[in-house]
């Protein structure tokens, strides 16, 4: 029954200490408490290095479940930011070309007016 330190199972694994703490605390790499200190038997070491099996998991189907949730969500038609992306584009390049004066004001007129006739 040989037991290793967190330091010794992280360098046999050639990872960190905080990643060997991360398996520890996820219940993938099992320990012994002694007293203050944790310890991990050899045998753990060596079954968390063996490769994991693809029975595991299966791939989707098209009869699975899962695709009945697909289109699910109800589209509410396009965003504020797909109606007035022009607009926000201009205004972002006003802010950062020109003053505060005159051409915004013309923008925003623009935009008074371009609502108005859509009726928003």
């Amino acid at each position: 029954m040989d037991l290793l330190t967190v330091q010794e199972t992280a360098a046999m694994l050639k990872l960190s200490e905080g990643t060997v703490r991360r398996h520890i605390t996820a219940g993938r790499l099992p320990t012994v408490r002694i007293g203050r200190l944790i310890h991990i038997h050899c045998e753990a070491v060596e079954r968390f290095l063996e490769p994991v099996t693809s029975e595991l998991w299966e791939p989707i189907t098209a009869d699975d479940p899962l695709w009945n949730i697909v289109g699910i969500i109800d589209d509410d038609g396009p965003t504020d930011m797909a109606e007035n992306h022009d607009y926000y584009l201009a205004e972002a390049y006003m802010d950062l070309h020109m003053n505060n004066s005159g051409p915004k004001r013309e923008v925003d007129a623009a935009r008074r007016d371009a609502q108005g006739a859509d009726g928003v």
